[in-house]
């Protein structure tokens, strides 16, 4: 069996591709991801509520907060790791446009 670290990568790169494919758009011939940050955002927070919901550690009401503050930290974490890159590298994520919303 593959360790943890390797099948959240493989998920991790699933989830980027169908957004990235799911936001392709084409403008005078040219395709581009065009992600719209705030659509994407929830869809992926219904799919982690749909996935932690089942979790045995989320049987009660506790173990949901717990589950979820835990998620909570590591997203920051994961973001400021994000930035970080950035800012060493000048990479993006990945090559597509983000709409934010205003």
């Amino acid at each position: 069996m593959e360790s943890d670290e390797e099948y959240q990568g493989r998920v991790a790169s699933a989830v980027l591709k169908a957004i990235a494919d799911t936001s392709l758009v084409e403008i005078d011939g040219t395709t581009t991801a065009y992600i719209r940050s705030a659509e994407v955002c929830d869809a992926l927070i219904t799919a982690l509520a749909v996935i932690m919901e089942g979790a045995p550690q989320c049987r009660t009401r506790k173990g949901m907060r717990a589950m979820s503050e835990a998620a909570g930290r590591n997203l920051l974490t994961m973001m400021r790791e994000m930035e970080k890159l950035r800012a060493e590298t000048g990479a993006t994520a990945f090559n597509a446009t983000v709409i934010y919303p205003s």
